[in-house]
């Protein structure tokens, strides 16, 4: 696991608003080492948020780190996040703190990871893939294959490695009932694949999405 990833998530000059803090980093590639347990990790990992001025308004700076690892990182990596996930949804709620710019009360919980649903929907529960696809090759590897078609066809494999993976991570969570992701999804993802006309299913990629739903709800 490279140093470089966790170096390329942490704000450029401190800015947070632009990546994560460097404890959250740093706190993140300890426990997938195998340095930390998840509860001890989900304590340290929280604290730059639970010392911001609001919680509610930088916890998703948390969220989209781990959202990243979960997409990036190997996918060996998967179910120690998840477990993560789970131990910081676990965590009991913080006091409530005054917030230092208008003196009001800010109340927070770590109950269903607050908003982590929402940027995850935002950000890749879209069908922007599918837009992506109508640019790419669907022809199979030849010896009159050219460099551009085999560029496409790799990018073509790739988005949907991605496509399927999420799928998978979507699954999970949804079955631990983790971050408010709701099974729902993967009825959809069933629907997609088997009930949409013939002409209109990408089988490669929809296929494999939907049974990574049910192999993972079917294991719950």
């Amino acid at each position: 696991m490279s140093d470089a990833w966790f170096k390329e998530q942490i704000a450029p000059d401190g800015v947070e608003e632009d990546g994560c803090h460097p404890d959250e980093a740093k706190v993140l590639q300890s426990y997938l080492n195998n340095k930390t347990t998840a509860q001890e990790a989900a304590h340290s990992i929280t604290q730059p948020i639970l010392s911001s001025d609001d919680p509610n308004d930088n916890v998703h700076r948390l969220w989209d780190l781990l959202q990243t690892a979960l997409l990036e990182l190997s996918p060996a990596h998967i179910p120690p996040l998840i477990t993560l996930l789970k131990a910081i949804q676990d965590l009991p709620d913080p006091p409530t703190a005054t917030n230092k710019d208008d003196s009001e009360a800010v109340s927070f919980t770590w109950k269903g990871l607050p908003g982590f649903g929402h940027l995850w929907a935002d950000i890749y529960k879209q069908d922007a893939w599918r837009t992506t696809l109508s640019t790419t090759t669907t022809l199979c590897p030849s010896p009159s294959t050219t460099i551009d078609e085999e560029k496409q066809l790799q990018n073509r494999q790739d988005l949907r490695t991605l496509h399927v993976r999420k799928a998978n991570i979507e699954a999970r969570l949804a079955v631990t009932n983790i971050g408010s992701i709701p099974l729902d999804w993967g009825y959809d993802t069933l629907a997609d694949a088997l009930e949409r006309r013939t002409t209109a299913v990408v089988m490669d990629f929809e296929i494999p999405a939907a049974r990574q739903w049910i192999e993972v709800a079917g294991r719950a």
